[in-house]
């Protein structure tokens, strides 16, 4: 099962979904798909639910990270990542600080609780 995106208008929420073990060609077909959406987006939020990843190797902590710093230069002004476990959460503040972001990140157990986050950003 490939990698789901979906952007949510008008909000410009960019919701990413990942497989619960995603190999070398869905990240290889999600990196392309993402960029190009990315590009378009100007300034937007990211929804990344990792509830269904089981383990995200140090190689694809990496990729993700370089991913989220382009993101950010991209116009990513903030970032909510849907989490299962301690240790998921764990890779998501991993990652967050390998791509050195300087915007708001935050991990979530539930989607309406990062959605709601990333609704109303003045609600800190």
């Amino acid at each position: 099962m490939p990698f789901q995106i979906h952007v949510h208008q008008p909000e410009r929420i960019l919701e990413v979904i990942y497989p619960p073990q995603p190999t070398q060609q869905d990240v290889d077909e999600y990196l392309s798909r993402v960029r190009e959406i990315i590009e378009g987006l100007g300034e937007w939020s990211a929804l990344v639910d990792q509830s269904q990843l089981r383990v995200m190797s140090a190689a694809m902590v990496a990729v993700m990270a370089k991913l989220n710093a382009f993101a950010q230069l991209k116009g990513m002004k903030r970032s909510a990542r849907i989490v299962s476990t301690a240790a998921s959460g764990l890779q998501a503040w991993r990652m967050t600080k390998q791509a050195m972001l300087n915007i708001p990140a935050r991990t979530f157990e539930s989607r309406d609780e990062a959605l709601a986050w990333l609704k109303n950003p003045d609600d800190e």
